[in-house]
């Protein structure tokens, strides 16, 4: 069961019936998953709501905020330029390792992705399952990038 704060369990569920009334053309089941309540959504979906002892909304600001961002700026020109060139560089190395870890997260939406093999048509459950896996790879909760451990002890 994954905990998930009210906040990402609100955004899930906004999600999930826009899905179905756009994607599946299914307005009347995204109506019924609107007028569900939180509490009953997050049961239905297996999700633990937890709430946020810091009372913040760190995750989503986290997202559009990455840590490896920097101004360019606020960087002081150095006097020697041997010195300039290593830190381009540095910067080099560490932007193509950024692209690099982009490059994998899309690989993996594309495998979450891609159709059945088999051509059948998938359920919506599957489709919305399918679609909050996507979610947790590209904007994974706060506990996930801090490493800390789930309740079931593992990280």
């Amino acid at each position: 069961m994954k905990t998930l704060t009210r906040q990402q369990v609100e955004s899930r569920k906004e999600k999930a019936a826009r899905f179905v009334y756009d994607v599946l053309d299914d307005p009347e089941r995204a109506a019924e998953i609107e007028d569900e309540s939180l509490e009953d959504y997050a049961e239905r979906r297996k999700i633990q709501i937890a709430g946020n002892p810091r009372g913040g909304s760190m995750a989503r600001i986290r997202i559009f905020n990455p840590r490896t961002v920097s101004n360019p700026r606020e960087r002081v020109k150095q006097a020697n330029s041997q010195a300039g060139r290593s830190e381009l560089l540095a910067r080099i190395r560490e932007l193509q390792e950024e692209n690099d870890d982009l490059q994998d997260t899309l690989d993996k939406v594309a495998d979450l992705a891609s159709a059945p093999e088999d051509g059948h048509e998938e359920e919506p459950d599957d489709l919305m399952d399918k679609l909050n896996d996507i979610l947790d790879t590209v904007a994974p909760d706060e506990k996930e990038n801090a490493g800390e451990k789930d309740d079931s002890g593992e990280e």
